[in-house]
């Protein structure tokens, strides 16, 4: 289904501006210098997979931008295979999309990626995005984790880590776990390794053979392989597991909601994500347009407050509160249970030319479809 709105080096980044904002108290939020005009006319076509996230998406982003420059954003199913395949074929069937830091450089290397042209952005807003997520081919959207969750009714007390996620005998019931094309995204080998002892300086480089041993370990107890946010929280309250993988963003906001779910922050993820312009996007400056938009640190707060979406502008610190930083990816608070995902290690490529990611991707499939 096809909506319309008409109307109305990273982990250093995060963990220090925070402390700054948050040794500052959260000053009152300070204007925004004067941006170039993003006034235009058409659309843009966005994927999404629906739930919470799309829902944050409109409030924080789609439906401001859309009041403040009169273009609309049309929301389609993502669907990454088939924008590959449709962008490959000339007629992407969106104009841009988020990918994980890990998928950037396959993509890149796959000719499928227009370059970003910064002229729509602010001065001030590109001095404030670390050059990691300033790329010629992609730029910041979020910075989240990926986290241990549970429903509060079936676990009173919960696994602790990884290793007790992993143990039936301590914590019995089915389990939540990415699907192969979220492999990375749902840190699936990561996680295996530290189910299986592996401290956090050891995890990379991924021992594959270590790691799918695990996951088939875990396979029986896995009743959902997730491929999208929206059916982790609503797995856990329907009682289709007990336990997941799940980003901390759907989980706090099912919280919020006063769902019987909780998560913990120890042994969490750190990723992040890029927005990207599909070659040959047939509306391309409507695209830098919105992206400038999405960048932009009151646009950033707005989207931390309902999704708790870590921010990749560095000044969006200055417009949330110390309680709402507390919960955000990149508090140094968290720092030390944290592991912060290498994509260049998924980046690399073997002598055939195929990157850790579609070498795990391959092997996972073949792991469930046993």
């Amino acid at each position: 289904m096809t909506s319309r709105l008409t109307s109305g080096p990273a982990r250093r980044y995060l963990c220090a501006a925070a402390a700054i904002a948050i040794s500052a108290g959260m000053a009152s939020a300070p204007a925004l210098a004067e941006a170039p005009s993003l006034k235009g006319e058409g659309e843009i076509v966005f994927p999404t997979l629906g739930g919470s996230w799309e829902d944050a998406l409109k409030r924080a982003f789609f439906e401001p931008f859309t009041a403040e420059t009169g273009i609309e954003v049309v929301i389609v199913p993502e669907d990454h295979a088939k924008l590959m395949a449709s962008t490959k074929a000339g007629q992407p069937y969106a104009d841009l999309t988020s990918l994980s830091g890990g998928m950037l450089e396959a993509w890149v290397r796959d000719g499928i990626l227009g370059e970003i042209d910064y002229k729509y952005f602010d001065p001030e807003v590109i001095e404030n995005i670390p050059e990691v997520w300033r790329r010629d081919h992609g730029v910041g959207r979020v910075v989240y984790s990926m986290v241990m969750a549970w429903n509060t009714d079936a676990y009173k007390t919960a696994p602790a880590n990884w290793a007790e996620f992993f143990d039936q005998s301590k914590f019995s019931g089915p389990r939540g776990f990415a699907a192969c094309d979220k492999i990375v995204d749902g840190a699936d080998l990561e996680i295996a390794l530290m189910a299986d002892g592996v401290p956090f300086d050891e995890i990379y480089p991924i021992d594959m053979d270590r790691a799918f041993a695990k996951l088939e370990s875990l396979k029986k107890d896995v009743s959902k392989w997730w491929t999208s946010g929206s059916q982790q929280a609503q797995g856990l309250v329907a009682g289709e597991f007990d336990a997941t993988t799940a980003y901390n963003g759907r989980i706090y906001r099912a919280i919020k909601d006063g769902a019987p779910v909780n998560f913990t922050w120890n042994q969490s993820v750190q990723m992040y994500d890029y927005m990207v312009v599909m070659k040959d996007s047939p509306n391309y400056d409507n695209v830098m347009k919105f992206m400038a938009f999405f960048s932009r640190p009151d646009r950033q707060a707005e989207y931390a407050r309902i999704q708790t979406g870590g921010p990749t502008n560095a000044k969006t610190f200055e417009y949330v509160d110390a309680e709402l930083a507390k919960w955000l990816p990149g508090n140094p608070e968290h720092k030390d249970k944290v592991l912060v995902q290498d994509y260049s290690w998924w980046a690399q490529a073997d002598e055939q030319g195929r990157t850790n990611w579609e070498r795990a991707v391959e092997r996972c499939t073949k792991l469930l479809s046993n």
